[in-house]
């Protein structure tokens, strides 16, 4: 089997870690040896222990894969590690702290320690901050409305203060900054129960300030923006209602596109994946069939994908040309091309004994395990593949263009896996409840992989982790780790080029962390009554705290 070459960039978030030594660039970051991972026949018969290399897999980029004419059920659904990233918010200089007791935005300049309270409306729950240090918006939920917060001359703010629907309890931005929606979903809590087909579009440009109501379809769970940031589109249960934000003048009702051919279809496990032009989007759901769905967003047409096994997730290359579709009851993954799988016919047969063809736009691979999860590379050129089912201790490597896989075992299940900025390595969350060996059970854990060799770091700790986060430059991964018992609590400042790692004693719970990149800061908030900010220089590791800063900002 040939040895491709791997590529290496990314974009997400992470974990955490436990040692210490000297922060030393890998040798080998240029290239992925998959004669180093494991090939997933032999990961199917023993996942136990963890191995320091990649095997490749002699049966994977093969269309002739596991498939079954009989009825399987949709498997469970996969239950990913949430983690809780609703503020405070770091900006560029600035660390944004709603104060719901104090009716206050508490702002810390992370370039002088300066601590501002600026006033806003009643009970300020949730904070964004706005693209290249221009402020930060606050929704407050007492009052229905949300306060944008803007900078002037260092140490002074502006506040513009505009009404929103009552009840609303999630918010984003566009990613100018020129647009943040506000609408109600019932599973993010809260209290209170909102209207489940209006959002609160507000533009956001200096002296423009105006508040839209926009009716879409029912129930929206997620704002979506185009690659352009110009086309915002709402997933509701009964589809996809869009909006070009260079049209939007005035209140509106948005029709949904139907992403199934049944309208009483209920979704059940729905994913969409949306082309960066927005013209299609890629459906996956637990219902009716195992298949896909491509929409199309502007000829509202459907057309679906047959798939041997039920897909249990769904990740789109950045391009959009790529879907993959790990399927993890038949033990395979699916690469799927976009829009040619959907548009492809088979010829008619000659007679009919005659074998259909297969699809030449969809590569079956064989992955010899359960993975029913999978996590992209920012280039789309890899993905990751695991399971945060309960009985499998392994992670898988597909590359993208061959469908050629690697599997690795590991020492611990796996709960949630977040892959650096640049692609480089992954940080693995672990279950308590599982191990290898006697030593690994009911221990916290997390593993830090390179992704090129396939060797891994796993290392235990006290407590579990709770906030992830990577540096933009991807060099360094700060991970919070509370005492649940109020006693000994933790931060990891981990290398990801030597996988060493600095710990941080804590005298209360750590409850967030951020980077602030243009000041190469990362920022940590404690849960103190009074107030407790540490921020870390990447640079020159400088630390500084900010304490007491709710009753400072009473002086100033």
């Amino acid at each position: 089997m040939r040895t491709p070459t791997w590529p290496i960039p990314l974009a997400l978030l992470a974990l955490s870690v436990g040692a210490c030594g000297a922060d030393a660039a890998s040798s080998n970051a240029g290239a992925f040896d998959t004669n180093s991972w494991n090939s997933p026949d032999a990961a199917s018969s023993d996942t136990s222990s963890a191995s320091d290399t990649w095997t490749p897999n002699d049966t994977a980029g093969s269309s002739d894969a596991v498939a079954s004419d009989t009825y399987i059920p949709p498997p469970p659904v996969e239950t990913e590690e949430d983690f809780d990233l609703r503020t405070p918010e770091a900006g560029g200089s600035y660390l944004y702290i709603p104060s719901a007791g104090l009716d206050a935005l508490v702002v810390v300049d992370a370039t002088n320690l300066a601590v501002h309270l600026v006033e806003v409306g009643v009970e300020p729950t949730l904070v964004r901050a706005l693209p290249d240090d221009r402020g930060a918006v606050v929704l407050n939920s007492g009052s229905y409305d949300i306060s944008i917060v803007r900078p002037l001359e260092r140490g002074e703010f502006a506040v513009k203060t505009v009404d929103v629907l009552a009840d609303h309890n999630r918010m984003v931005l566009s990613p100018d900054g020129d647009w943040a929606f506000v609408w109600f979903d019932p599973t993010a809590g809260g209290g209170g129960f909102g209207s489940l087909q209006d959002v609160s579009a507000v533009r956001l440009v200096p002296g423009a300030e105006v508040v839209y109501n926009l009716a879409v379809g029912y129930r929206p769970t997620e704002v979506h923006f185009t690659a352009s940031g110009t086309l915002a589109l709402f997933f509701c249960e009964n589809g996809i209602s869009g909006v070009r934000l260079a049209e939007l003048d005035g209140d509106a009702f948005l029709p949904p596109v139907a992403v199934d051919a049944n309208p009483f279809q209920k979704p059940s496990d729905r994913e969409i994946k949306v082309t960066p032009s927005g013209d299609m989007a890629v459906v996956r759901d637990l219902v009716v069939a195992p298949r896909l769905t491509l929409v199309g967003l502007q000829d509202h047409s459907i057309r679906t994908l047959d798939l041997p096994d039920w897909p249990s997730d769904l990740d789109m290359t950045p391009d959009g040309g790529r879907v993959v579709v790990p399927m993890k009851t038949t033990e395979q993954v699916a690469i799927v091309q976009v829009p040619e799988a959907f548009m492809w016919e088979a010829p008619a047969p000659a007679d009919e004994n005659a074998t259909v063809p297969d699809n030449p736009f969809v590569t079956l691979s064989f992955t010899g395990s359960h993975f029913g999860s999978t996590v992209l590379t920012a280039d789309g050129a890899r993905a990751l593949l695991y399971t945060t089912d309960p009985g499998t201790q392994a992670i898988g490597m597909v590359d993208v263009a061959s469908g050629e896989i690697g599997v690795q075992p590991l020492a611990k299940e796996v709960t949630s896996v977040l892959v650096s900025l640049d692609g480089r390595m992954a940080a693995l969350l672990h279950r308590k409840t599982s191990g290898s060996d006697a030593s690994l059970l009911d221990v916290e854990a997390y593993s830090l992989l390179d992704l090129d060799s396939g060797f891994s770091k796993i290392v235990t700790v006290d407590n579990p982790v709770k906030k992830v986060i990577f540096t933009d430059d991807s060099r360094e991964l700060f991970v919070l780790m509370p005492d649940l018992y109020g006693a000994d609590h933790l931060v990891h400042r981990v290398s990801t080029r030597s996988f060493a790692v600095i710990p941080y004693a804590t005298p209360d719970a750590p409850v967030f962390v951020g980077a602030m990149p243009s000041i190469h800061k990362v920022a940590i908030a404690l849960n103190n009554p009074t107030g407790w900010i540490t921020l870390i220089d990447t640079e020159d590791n400088s630390v500084d705290q900010v304490n007491s800063f709710e009753l400072n900002s009473f002086i100033e």
